[in-house]
């Protein structure tokens, strides 16, 4: 008896394991609709959200833009509401797939809605599983939407190529940041309550929203990074140049590899082009008469990669040595814009709060209530060490000998 009683229950257990076998949320591929980039406007009350949508059956007939299927990679669609989210639900109205967030690449926001705010952005991306809080954020000042409809050269997926444009660009040149949307919600949540972002723009006349504009070796208009979003306490509060940007980056201690042109001595038309590949900066900071001061060394170091110096020796200690100098002279005038540009926003973007917060926690409690009237009494001094480690293969121009000919 009990041997039957417990093979009927195993039957029925097998028969609930059966009957409960397989992704009871799954979703075939040709259900999704797979966003590749996501614009971010506001029109009034509204937000208007623009989604560049993968087409798969254009994307893998060929490699280049203009491969053996002349369709468009991508199509682009808006939808509006009161909330992010609202409007997102509203793509059912209009697309007969899901949208689907996984291998979404950047968020574009339009300067409009940035100076409103980005608190709702943030809130959506770190709320909802279905969006990557890796996204990168980029501001534009004119329509997300209008951006999100331009097609890009060699990179099929515009979206993807944004990304990779600003990737490379915060490796190789570092005075725009590469901008994750954890990293602004961390930024904007920290002592400083700042972030940098870069800007997206289209250069140019005209739009290349058309395979046929592909046609040609020269297109009308380009997408292209420019300035650096300045964003205080959730909202944009101005711009700074890539050369204050650059300088930013230094007094954080954030640059990686970057290119500074220094014009010759004895040419001033001429000039030397040298790639820094090494930089460190050290900021030391002191109180004085209950007022905060902060000194800032940075030491850097680089290659000669140009020069149409022609009358430069590099044999010549000295020579090196007034280059050296120049460098150092550069790096430090970019620090100095960097922080001024700070100080005219009245927005703490070299993170001076946290330096502050770690040194003197017992002043901080005074000075965390108002702390950019703190800030912007705040005293800076820089000192820059560069040295000049490679000049090439060769230490004088290819013109050299041309000139002392001349001078025989």
């Amino acid at each position: 008896m009990n041997k039957r009683r417990v093979a009927a229950a195993m039957l029925v257990l097998a028969a609930c394991c059966m009957a409960t076998t397989g992704c009871w949320s799954r979703m075939e591929l040709n259900e999704l609709a797979i966003t590749a980039a996501t614009g971010i406007d506001q029109e009034g009350d509204e937000y208007v959200v623009s989604f560049q949508v993968v087409i798969p059956a254009a994307i893998s007939a060929g490699i280049g833009i203009t491969g053996n299927n002349s369709g468009s990679p991508v199509i682009v669609y808006s939808t509006r509401g009161r909330t992010i989210r609202e409007a997102n639900s509203r793509s059912f109205n209009e697309s007969p797939r899901k949208l689907f967030f996984a291998h979404n690449r950047i968020v574009v926001v339009s300067e409009e809605t940035a100076r409103k705010g980005l608190d709702s952005i943030v809130e959506v991306y770190l709320r909802n599983p279905d969006a990557r809080e890796t996204v990168d954020v980029l501001i534009t000042p004119g329509s997300a939407r209008r951006l999100m409809e331009q097609l890009m050269q060699i990179e099929r997926i515009p979206g993807a190529g944004i990304r990779e444009i600003i990737r490379m660009e915060s490796e190789y040149l570092s005075a725009l940041p590469e901008m994750r949307m954890y990293e602004l919600a961390m930024q904007l949540a920290d002592d400083a309550k700042s972030a940098l972002i870069p800007e997206i723009f289209i250069s140019g006349s005209g739009d290349n929203d058309s395979i046929q504009d592909f046609q040609q070796t020269s297109l009308p208009s380009k997408v292209r990074l420019g300035r650096l979003a300045v964003i205080h306490k959730n909202r944009q509060v101005g711009w700074l140049t890539r050369k204050e940007a650059l300088g930013a980056a230094f007094l954080r201690n954030k640059v990686e590899q970057s290119t500074i042109t220094i014009a010759c001595k004895e040419e001033p038309s001429k000039f030397f082009t040298i790639v820094i590949g090494h930089s460190k900066t050290k900021l030391r900071p002191a109180l004085r008469d209950g007022k905060l001061s902060v000194q800032a060394s940075i030491e850097a170091s680089g290659a000669l990669t140009q020069t149409d110096c022609k009358s430069a020796d590099l044999y010549n200690p000295v020579v090196i040595a007034e280059l050296e100098a120049a460098v150092a002279a550069e790096v430090k005038q970019m620090a100095e814009a960097g922080w001024k540009a700070a100080l005219r926003l009245n927005t703490d973007v070299v993170k001076f709060a946290e330096l502050a917060h770690r040194s003197f926690p017992a002043q901080w409690r005074q000075w965390k209530g108002n702390w950019e009237q703190v800030f912007k009494k705040t005293v800076l001094a820089v000192q820059v060490k560069f040295t000049l480690v490679n000049v090439g293969l060769s230490k004088q121009s290819y013109r050299s000998e041309e000139i002392n000919k001349d001078g025989d």
